[in-house]
């Protein structure tokens, strides 16, 4: 083989490489948005449901009330 086939090759090859990471980057990005829009719908439907052991909020019970009696 002569240097300028050696050039040639070479650079046909980082060619290649270079198309190759490319495709994979847009691959990459496409899939990365395809699945935050699945997400984002499979999030909507669960907060639809209603929450069956949701409390109404902060209860002062007597062990609590125990607790803040030796605090003083």
């Amino acid at each position: 083989m002569t240097d300028n086939n050696k050039k040639d090759l070479k650079q046909a090859g980082r060619r290649q490489f270079l198309k190759a990471i490319t495709a994979g980057g847009a691959v990459a990005g496409l899939a990365a948005v395809t699945a935050s829009k699945a997400v984002a719908a499979t999030d909507t439907q669960e907060s639809v449901r209603p929450e069956t052991n949701k409390q109404d909020g902060y209860r002062e019970t007597d062990h609590v009330r125990s607790y803040y009696d030796t605090l003083r």
